[in-house]
């Protein structure tokens, strides 16, 4: 009996087991309806779960657009005819494509006829235009009462609508959205007539939550008795706050808005006698107006007790003050007659000196050698029509590349564009020596590339009048390009009949490598056009400032 019963357990095993005593532990059915029910309800969550999914997957795939990146024209003219154009190129974004747009001003009697008369616009008007950097197109026209005094475009809290452009023009102070290019707000600008750029710029200090700016108005020719005036306004009405600032000093022909490495805003006077400071915060104060600015402390011990000037250094014949981009500790390039110093800001001392003769173009910063500290281009006239073109080291100011053109007026100012390579690409306006038999008909841009400087790649051109000129990225670290406007200069007086077109260019500044040709700047033969050129292809370039 005892090997049937095992024998009847090992034929049955799906049965319950067999408890104590011998009573079987089944579970009933009861209890695997429940189980049934409950596994179905987990495949179906599951399901339903995978479904949901791969909806959102196909929503986002096919439902939604993917960005798409902006298609450029390599070149792209923009022409008008019979029209007078001025030194101003700005660049922003103003149609949101994440592309940059163009900005100038010109003045025209013909094609803004009906642009003037339709703003009660006396003609000739001017009309400030926005065009498209991918392919020229005109975004928007802003026609303004003429003449033309200054402009200035990037200004934040303009109406309250991020940045935007200031006119200075006939009367009038008027702001400009970017985007659309409708008026924020006008106002009279008479108690700042004589108002100089650059603007300077002030955090809300009216508590309407947008930034404000200030115009200091003197005017370089007038007897240095004549005073010196600062004049806040608030960004987003154009209304003045505050009380008018007389501001200690003589001779000033020149400013520029300065902050220290611990962030204390001043304002710097270019006078005739040296260079000078003044604290923001204390001009802010005279005007009447709160403000959570700061002073520098090593500045304000040797400032004057009576008018709060900060004699910062003594300059014969100061030309020109630049701040250094991008350095550590804020320095700034120093220009006189005779010289080009570098001033370290935080011990009020020359770093180093030297000598030039007179400088032709405003000097450009870009990354020559591979110390990290921007370097340094200037020309300088040398005669017969010649400039020697010449690239300073930012930490020592020794000629780190030097090279003799021909040059014609004006001159436009050098450019450079920083490559992921940590240096720079730089491009500059000229005529060979070898090409003077045609010195009226053609003009040449070139370009340097700091690690094969022994070459420049020329493209000839034909002649223009380059009214301004500007290089830079289209994009966030793409598409580098220049620009070059070209036409009638609107600050001169023009004859009836003697108008022509004005013309802004974008060139994608690869595209001019391969219509270049090699001009050798030393007896090194080293190196040959083609790998040159190989070497500009393979550039990729950064958008980090200097």
């Amino acid at each position: 009996m005892a090997d049937t019963s095992e024998r009847g357990l090992e034929a049955e095993p799906l049965k319950g087991e067999v408890a104590e005593g011998g009573v079987s532990k089944e579970k009933s059915c009861t209890e695997k309806l429940g189980m049934s029910r409950l596994n179905g309800w987990r495949t179906a969550a599951f399901l339903l779960s995978l479904f949901v999914c791969l909806v959102v997957v196909f929503a986002f795939s096919f439902i939604l657009p993917c960005p798409v990146r902006p298609q450029y024209l390599s070149t792209w003219n923009h022409t008008l005819s019979d029209a007078a154009t001025y030194d101003f190129l700005a660049v922003e974004d103003a149609n949101e494509d994440k592309a940059m747009d163009v900005f100038f001003i010109y003045k025209d009697a013909a094609a803004s006829r009906n642009t003037c008369l339709s703003q009660n616009l006396s003609i000739p008007c001017l009309v400030l235009t926005a065009v498209d950097g991918t392919d020229g197109k005109t975004l928007w026209e802003r026609p303004l009462a003429a003449e033309f005094d200054w402009l200035e475009c990037g200004v934040k809290g303009l109406g309250l609508q991020g940045t935007g452009c200031l006119v200075a023009h006939a009367d009038n102070l008027t702001a400009i959205d970017k985007k659309t290019g409708v008026v924020r707000w006008q106002r009279s600008r008479s108690t700042v007539l004589n108002g100089n750029l650059p603007l300077i710029t002030s955090p809300d200090l009216n508590a309407d939550k947008a930034e404000d700016f200030a115009i200091l108005s003197y005017n370089p020719e007038a007897p240095s008795f004549k005073p010196i005036t600062l004049v806040f306004f608030s960004g987003k009405s154009g209304d003045q706050i505050g009380s008018e600032v007389h501001v200690d000093g003589s001779g000033v022909f020149g400013h520029q808005q300065f902050k220290t490495a611990s962030g204390a805003p001043y304002l710097l006077l270019l006078t005739k006698s040296g260079l000078y400071a003044v604290s923001l915060r204390r001009l802010a104060a005279l005007a009447g107006l709160e403000s959570a600015l700061k002073d520098e402390k090593s500045w304000e011990e040797k400032s004057d007790t009576h008018t709060g000037l900060i004699s910062l250094y003594q300059f014969d014949s100061l030309k020109r003050v630049m701040v250094v981009p991008g350095s550590s500790s804020p320095s700034l390039l120093v220009q006189t007659d005779s010289s080009v110093s570098l001033l370290h800001t935080d011990k009020l001392k020359i770093a180093w000196s030297t000598n030039t003769s007179a400088l032709l173009s405003v000097p450009t910063f870009g990354h020559f050698d591979k110390d990290g500290i921007p370097d340094i281009m200037i020309e300088e006239d040398v005669g017969n029509k010649t400039k020697r073109v010449l690239v300073l080291s930012g930490s020592s100011g020794v000629v780190l590349w030097e090279m003799n053109l021909l040059f014609w007026t004006p001159n436009p100012r050098p450019a450079s564009v920083l490559t992921l390579n940590t240096y720079s690409v730089f491009m500059l306006w000229g005529q060979s020596p070898g090409n003077q038999t045609v010195r009226n008909e053609m003009h040449s841009s070139f370009l340097l590339h700091p690690r094969l400087s022994q070459l420049l790649l020329e493209r000839r051109n034909p002649a223009q009048d380059i009214v301004s000129f500007k290089a830079m990225l289209l994009e966030r670290g793409r598409h580098a390009c220049y620009l070059v406007l070209t036409g009638p200069d609107g600050r001169q007086r023009l004859e009836p009949g003697e108008t022509e077109p004005v013309i802004l260019t974008k060139r994608k500044i690869k595209d001019d490598v391969s219509e270049s040709v090699a001009l050798r700047v030393s007896a090194d033969e080293s190196i040959t056009e083609d790998e040159v050129k190989q070497e500009f292809y393979r550039l990729r370039f950064s958008d980090k400032l200097l």
